[in-house]
């Protein structure tokens, strides 16, 4: 179906758009309704998140021009960021922890402290899920640096990245589906290139990697 807001298409089978998180249910929703259609949403996007081993197979050949290479920034600096908000997040958790625990023991209001400990908790709980994501976003770009020109998901809504003179870039595409003009995405499987329609998963479309390398060399150099 197509998003009521920015108008792009995605599974049929989900409740809240993938790319701009809006809710496009037919009737409003209650607040467990809401909350009981995200937590169906994250099982079929789940399900779906990885390219199967038949479904490569079965994949069609598209143009090493169908995707293109986005310079996001230095690899040092991404790092750096990451490793900033990681103890940051360190940080906010110790002192919400120490401030909950201090006003516990001092005589305030039971309202006041009610408030301030859901508050504190809240916080820990936002802080630790910055903490476990840029965790795993620093490691993924250590292991860019494995191998030449590897291909891997860093974040969750862009595409593959890869590393090349110390710059990462990201894969991205602009083309449709040539079965159902569905939006394409890029997405890797064991660092190939592949391309998956956002309407019907089954329309898969696979680039060439040792082309796309040669094409993204010479117009980087």
């Amino acid at each position: 179906k197509t998003c009521k807001y920015c108008n792009k298409e995605f599974d049929d089978n989900l409740t809240f758009c993938p790319f701009c998180g809006k809710e496009n249910a037919d009737k409003k929703l209650t607040y467990i309704e809401k909350k009981q259609a995200k937590e169906k949403d994250t099982e079929v996007i789940l399900s779906k998140a990885s390219i199967q081993d038949e479904e490569s197979k079965n994949a069609h050949e598209l143009d090493v021009s169908a995707v293109f290479a986005e310079k996001v920034d230095t690899l040092k600096k991404l790092q750096l960021f990451s490793i900033i908000r990681i103890v940051a997040a360190v940080v906010i958790m110790i002192g919400c922890i120490i401030w909950a625990q201090l006003t516990l023991r001092n005589d305030y209001d039971s309202n006041v402290k009610l408030v301030i400990v859901i508050v504190a908790y809240f916080a820990v709980a936002v802080a630790a899920t910055i903490l476990i994501s840029d965790i795993y976003t620093t490691m993924a770009y250590k292991n860019l640096k494995s191998t030449e020109f590897s291909l891997k998901k860093i974040n969750f809504t862009k595409g593959p990245m890869f590393l090349y003179k110390d710059n990462v870039y990201e894969i991205k595409t602009t083309e449709n589906c040539k079965q159902c003009d569905g939006e394409l995405h890029v997405e890797d499987k064991d660092d190939e290139i592949y391309l998956v329609c956002s309407k019907n998963r089954s329309h898969l479309y696979k680039v060439n990697k040792e082309a796309f390398v040669e094409v993204v060399k010479s117009k980087i150099e």
